[in-house]
């Protein structure tokens, strides 16, 4: 079996700026700084980039599935343009409550990763 390595990493707080009120659109998205800088340095090795990120935003009504889309969309895009990648953004637009299976710390997300690239 060749096994592929991937590193793990959450969105807000680690790829751009938490905000207390959630990132709803494009325009309130920040790159945190050396954000971009350290994701080439990773591109630049054989490990999958992949984002898991629990966005409760859209089951609260605050965003939509298309908007979160959309930001995940224009940050692969910037990040490639500073030479960098991201293989896969995994999202959970579940609430707390919810009690899902893709929430983190629950595995969803990481199974559907490992479904996918194993």
């Amino acid at each position: 079996m060749n096994m592929r390595r991937a590193i793990f990493l959450d969105r807000d707080g680690v790829i751009n700026a938490n905000r207390p009120d959630h990132v709803k659109a494009w325009d309130e998205f920040v790159f945190l700084p050396g954000a971009l800088d350290a994701l080439a340095e990773i591109a630049a090795t054989d490990f999958l980039i992949i984002v898991t990120t629990n966005q409760s935003a859209i089951a609260r009504g605050l965003t939509s599935e298309a908007s979160v889309r959309d930001i995940h969309a224009r940050m692969i895009a910037a990040i490639e343009r500073a030479g960098g990648r991201i293989d896969a953004v995994y999202f959970c637009p579940h609430r707390p409550e919810e009690n899902c299976a893709c929430r983190k710390p629950q595995p969803g997300m990481y199974q559907q990763a490992v479904e996918k690239f194993a």
